[in-house]
């Protein structure tokens, strides 16, 4: 089962309030979920700063690139950096919040999505042309020719055998024998259609 990054981090984050209560009643931690909690203390340490020194440090802290910040400072409400050169995280984010700026990270996923579906259809393209190439498919028009040639030379020798050649043969012959005759007749045109003759 497929989980889109919402869903996990909406699970992930009702699954640690489920540990905040449980520790809140005086239960205890098993290594892993201690673990758990200690690697996710340390990753979203950097991400709760409060400022950034430069615009590479922003562009981290805000999981951006440095050209999406020089992109956006080009807007007039920008918020621009203190007297130090330091710039306040909470007003970036306020910005981004306030012009529905995502993260590069959502626009990565979403452009590797598509580049995949994009190739996925160029190698599905290529590999049927390939069959088509190899005489595993055939087209339609290709299959109605065959298929019309085959049926007027099927029509082709049951006439020239039921009306041309039997006639003679028959005339005389008590029905058993006509049966036996057209039966004849109808293996041997149906011999020479499966020979390809």
């Amino acid at each position: 089962m497929d989980l889109s990054p919402d869903i996990a981090r909406k699970l992930l984050t009702r699954d640690i309030a489920n540990l905040a209560q449980r520790v809140q009643r005086g239960g205890n931690l098993s290594r892993s979920e201690r673990a758990m909690l200690q690697s996710m203390a340390a990753l979203s340490g950097p991400t709760q700063a409060t400022v950034a020194e430069n615009f590479v440090d922003l562009a981290r802290i805000l999981g951006v690139t440095r050209r999406t910040i020089q992109n956006w400072r080009r807007k007039s409400d920008a918020p621009k950096p203190a007297a130090n050169g330091f710039h306040d995280v909470a007003a970036w984010r306020e910005f981004m919040q306030r012009h529905d700026l995502k993260s590069d990270a959502t626009a990565t996923d979403e452009e590797t999505a598509l580049r995949a579906r994009k190739l996925l259809a160029e190698v599905e393209e290529r590999e049927l042309r390939l069959a088509v190439k190899k005489g595993d498919y055939v087209s339609i028009e290709e299959v109605r020719q065959t298929w019309t040639r085959l049926v007027g030379r099927a029509k082709e020798l049951l006439r020239n055998k039921f009306e041309n050649e039997l006639p003679p043969i028959l005339s005389g012959l008590d029905a058993t024998a006509i049966q036996e005759e057209s039966r004849r007749a109808i293996d041997e045109v149906l011999n020479v259609l499966h020979s390809g003759g």
